[in-house]
């Protein structure tokens, strides 16, 4: 009969200190790792949201906007409170009178805008800012192109950044002419001409 043997304490520390030095080597990678991979999530999230609002204005032939939103309920307006970014939340909503908030009728809830999409606020503290012309809200017309309340076509960038503050690994959504969105870099859109926010300290 053969006599079982267990570790000694001596192997188990030397198997202890291999897989420390395993872990400590994989860790930034993996920390790396997933940083990219919620980057490239939440771009595509509010890509997501662009295209639902362009797709809705269209097959309701109404004007349908996002707006920055940490409520929920409604929007930020311009000035109200310049610390609020696209990072903080958004929704998507009917607008029915073209005034880029969502009107909210207390007295009689049917006559509020109708919010098609809640969005919460962004893992890790991530930052999504836009350019001027999208700072605040993003609104669709009825044949699907991204226009001000004048009829002025609403071309933007937006950055996503995060802790990082690094252009090559944040990303940039482009809204172009057409109103469709598209996805880069911030540096590709940077070196594109584009006037975005850069990702810094």
């Amino acid at each position: 009969m053969h006599e079982q043997q267990g570790f000694t304490l001596f192997e188990l520390i030397i198997t202890l200190a291999i897989a420390a030095v395993v872990v400590g080597v994989a860790a930034p990678s993996f920390s790396t790792m997933i940083q990219d991979n919620r980057l490239s999530s939440q771009s595509l999230d509010f890509v997501a949201a662009l295209n639902l609002a362009r797709s809705e204005a269209i097959k309701r032939r109404v004007r349908v906007a996002l707006c920055k939103s940490a409520n929920g309920l409604d929007c930020v307006v311009d000035g109200e409170d310049s610390s609020t970014h696209w990072g903080q939340g958004w929704i998507v909503f009917v607008d029915n009178n073209n005034n880029q908030v969502r009107n909210i009728d207390e007295g009689n809830p049917a006559n509020s805008d109708i919010i098609l999409r809640v969005h919460g606020a962004l893992a890790g503290d991530n930052r999504l800012t836009g350019n001027e012309n999208v700072a605040d809200f993003i609104s669709y017309d009825a044949r699907g192109f991204a226009r001000l309340a004048d009829g002025a076509i609403q071309m933007g960038s937006l950055s996503l950044c995060d802790s990082r503050n690094d252009n090559d690994k944040a990303k940039a959504i482009r809204i172009n002419a057409t109103g469709r969105p598209m996805l880069s870099s911030v540096s590709e859109a940077q070196s594109a001409g584009l006037a975005i926010e850069e990702c810094s300290e």
